[in-house]
């Protein structure tokens, strides 16, 4: 492998483990049942719940969805160097 396959291979790699780990924190939040953002600013927190009527009723399933989907598709690029 050459020199620049390896830093393509480095780089995928870390951006497929950096997907996997927000994935896994995501997943251990239970973020499938729904959920708001919280903004830090200052050390100080709001929380801000979303409109369903914007964001759909399944925001969050497509966005682990779409998140599963970077993912293979990182890792298809990977497989192929």
């Amino acid at each position: 492998m050459d020199k620049e396959k390896f830093n393509r291979a480095i780089e995928l790699n870390k951006k497929i483990e950096e997907y996997k780990s927000h994935k896994t924190a995501l997943e251990s939040y239970n973020i499938k049942y729904g959920g708001g953002l919280i903004f830090t600013y200052n050390r100080m927190h709001n929380d801000v719940p979303l409109k369903e009527e914007i964001f759909g009723k399944n925001f969050f399933q497509n966005y682990m969805n779409a998140l599963d989907n970077k993912i293979e598709t990182l890792q298809k690029d990977f497989n192929e160097l």
